[in-house]
């Protein structure tokens, strides 16, 4: 699960009920968390390509819809993985020799959900180092869904599509 941008924060963020005082403790913590991330991104600049390193220094995809997902599998050792993102411009960002994946939908048995399950607008992600040549990538949608992998350093590329 994600380590600073929690999801149940998000969602916490957004219900109509919460006080003053219970906003601003949840600001609070979300600028905390904010801190802690950058700092240890910012020690992944050798370890990602410089253009992705400084498109995810900023707010990356927040707000993309998640038009596609494609896993080109060539062996259980080589996978990649591609996402297809869209807002006024469509972007592919791909990850290769993917070592590990998992997808969970942190929102699916909610019957009454803040967020639509079935938008993938794209909220939050982290890139965190996993070991010594390993990094990890994790992102959440607005819908609950989550997506966590790990490849070799600066085995990822971003390109932009022409078109939208």
């Amino acid at each position: 699960m994600m380590e600073f941008f929690l999801y149940d924060l998000v969602v916490a963020q957004n219900i109509d009920s919460k006080s003053d005082e219970e906003l601003e403790k949840l600001e609070d913590k979300w600028m905390k968390n904010l801190r802690k991330y950058n700092e240890i991104y910012g020690t992944l600049s050798e370890r990602l390509p410089q253009d992705i390193f400084n498109h995810f220094n900023s707010w990356g995809f927040h707000d993309y819809q998640l038009v596609k997902m494609e896993i080109e599998h060539t062996s259980l050792l080589h996978s990649d993985i591609h996402f297809t993102l869209s807002n006024n411009n469509k972007w592919r960002l791909s990850f290769e020799d993917v070592s590990f994946f998992q997808f969970k939908h942190l929102n699916y048995d909610n019957n009454t959900p803040i967020f639509n399950r079935e938008v993938d607008s794209w909220l939050y992600e982290e890139f965190l180092p996993f070991d010594e040549s390993t990094l990890s990538f994790e992102v959440t949608f607005s819908s609950g869904g989550n997506i966590l992998l790990h490849f070799p350093d600066k085995s990822v590329s971003l390109k932009k599509i022409n078109g939208t």
